[in-house]
């Protein structure tokens, strides 16, 4: 942890050893404490940016079982470190952000580990560098290439002849952890600001009928329809980051909401591609970009029904080279969060931190599962109600293999349909949830607790807290009302992307909030909060 350093001008002058002209020099209008501090004391703070295009070459499974057909802008990671040295003491921190819906952290499967198997290459290669500083964070595009080390049959239920989910996780592996010890051997002595601003990206996508029963968007003009279920928050959390020389050299943005306002069968990174593009013709090619996606599981950057209109005309007078209702939504979510970036930019220059204290813990937590009853079982597959688990297994089993026969009897079908994989997919899906959801049931009171790792941060008077779930925004609210940092930078899919849903959104049992969708209820999602601020409050109490 690196000590505060401050300097008094009593102090220089007392010093009567001192030479004239140096004490000319220190008392000039030209000479920032602040920005010679490093120089004075020896260098604090190291800071380290790097990049890599992970963008496939070729055809590949993306998630949701689709299969891509080309790319409407690269898929990318983006590496800061962050090291704070201090005589013989150092602590540093390596933070990836992905253009993944999340980070396989094997436990949604223990095959599809791609968080530990990043670490272990760049160890290998960099021994001084410990696993548990390097956290790898998804920004949810849901465009983005599926993540496995399964094959192609397992993970879409038929041969086809696209890139093998083996090699793209092998490519990017590689790739990863490259670039994490390209942006560790690149470290300089640097400074960081922090920065507070608003930004209308993420909206509340749940909607609550009079009968208290819920859904994860629709149509709200009807008579059912009573009211959103919880807060939107449109906050937005910046680090910047300098080099000596006091010239930008990167941005972190931490805001509530998932980049999932494109659909499709091109691989895409969604509104960061344009929040970059727009970042770099203002702030130069040369600037890093790194993403975090706070809090905001029961968000969306979509508007809702009654505002979606009135948005699109303004998007399409704004923009009018885009043609198409989601472009047009990128491109303004982009230019919201490009102005906040920029608005704040000109008071972080004012305020750079040369030796700011640098703490980061990580710690294994085992939250408590979701208890769920044989009728929940029976309710997770939505699509056929009203069986049991047995029944519901065998529907989609019998569809399963009726479809893959109707293509084996009739291979030209594949030809005259792009898709026609779809329904196999679907159905091999839907018995893989169906077994995952039977497995939680019969084993939860064997196995109550669900293990996840949660890291935190400090870098001067900001926290940065992650966790591995699309979080529903409640816990958030609750873990940056109550840490004792100026600014908390809540940081989600870290891992492995499961739903946490809130209680009032588990009895309104939208998507998301039923046992097919989560592992851990709002028992454990409290649990996550209150672990979460004990990690918070420690690394402040150390400095008392």
């Amino acid at each position: 942890m690196a000590n505060r350093m401050t300097f008094q001008i009593d102090s220089i002058l007392s010093f009567s050893k001192i030479p004239y002209f140096v004490l000319i020099y220190l008392l000039s209008p030209n000479f920032s404490f602040s920005s010679n501090i490093a120089d004075v004391n020896g260098d604090i703070l190291y800071i380290g940016w790097a990049k890599v295009d992970l963008t496939p070459t070729e055809p590949l499974i993306m998630y949701g079982s689709k299969i891509s057909e080309g790319v409407m802008d690269p898929i990318t990671a983006t590496v800061l470190v962050v090291e704070s040295r201090n005589g013989s003491t150092s602590e540093n921190v390596i933070m990836v952000s992905c253009d993944f819906i999340y980070i396989p952290d094997g436990a949604r499967d223990k095959a599809d580990n791609l968080r530990d198997s990043v670490r272990a290459q760049v160890v290998k290669a960099f021994p001084n560098i410990q696993a548990d500083h390097i956290i790898l964070n998804g920004t949810h595009t849901h465009s983005g290439p599926h993540i496995s080390t399964r094959s192609v049959k397992e993970v879409v239920g038929v041969e086809l002849d696209v890139m093998p989910p083996r090699e793209y996780f092998d490519f990017i592996t590689r790739k990863i952890a490259k670039t994490v010890g390209e942006a560790w051997k690149s470290r300089k002595p640097g400074g960081i600001s922090y920065g507070f601003d608003y930004a209308v990206i993420g909206h509340n996508r749940i909607q609550v009928e009079f009968s208290g029963k819920a859904q994860m968007h629709g149509n709200i003009n009807r008579p059912e329809f009573s009211h959103i279920e919880g807060y939107q928050d449109h906050s937005v959390n910046l680090l910047y980051t300098w080099n000596k020389d006091r010239k930008l050299t990167g941005v972190v943005i931490n805001l509530p909401c998932t980049s999932q306002a494109t659909y499709g069968n091109l691989l895409t990174s969604d509104f960061w591609a344009n929040t970059r593009r727009i970042l770099g013709e203002q702030l130069g090619e040369n600037v890093f970009i790194l993403p975090q996606s706070s809090a905001g599981g029961d968000l969306s950057p979509h508007d809702l029904i009654i505002d979606e209109q009135a948005n699109d005309r303004m998007n399409q007078l704004k923009f009018p080279d885009f043609d198409e209702y989601r472009l047009r939504l990128r491109e303004g979510l982009a230019h919201r969060i490009s102005r906040s970036v920029t608005s704040v930019l000109p008071h972080m220059e004012k305020v750079i931190e040369w030796d700011p204290i640098v703490d980061h813990e990580m710690e294994v937590v085992g939250l408590s599962k979701l208890i769920i009853s044989p009728e929940d079982v029976v309710e997770a597959l939505i699509s056929y109600p009203g069986k049991s688990d047995d029944q519901q297994i065998d529907y989609y089993e019998n569809l399963y293999e009726k479809s893959l026969k109707e293509v084996y009897d009739n291979p030209e079908i594949k030809n005259s349909d792009p898709n026609w994989y779809r329904t196999i997919s679907r159905s091999n899906s839907m018995i893989r949830r169906a077994k995952r959801v039977r497995n939680h049931y019969e084993t939860q009171l064997e196995e109550p607790k669900y293990y996840i790792e949660v890291h935190t941060i400090r870098i001067g008077d900001i926290a940065i807290a992650t966790n591995p779930f699309e979080l529903y925004l409640d816990y958030g609210i609750r873990m940056k009302a109550r840490s004792p940092a100026i600014q908390t930078f809540v940081v989600q899919l870290a891992g492995s992307g499961t739903y946490l849903p809130t209680q009032r959104s588990v009895e309104g049992r939208a998507y998301g909030a039923i046992p097919g969708s989560n592992i851990v209820g709002p028992k454990g999602g409290q649990e996550l909060v209150e672990h979460t601020l004990r990690m918070i409050n420690k690394m402040w109490e150390e400095e008392k």
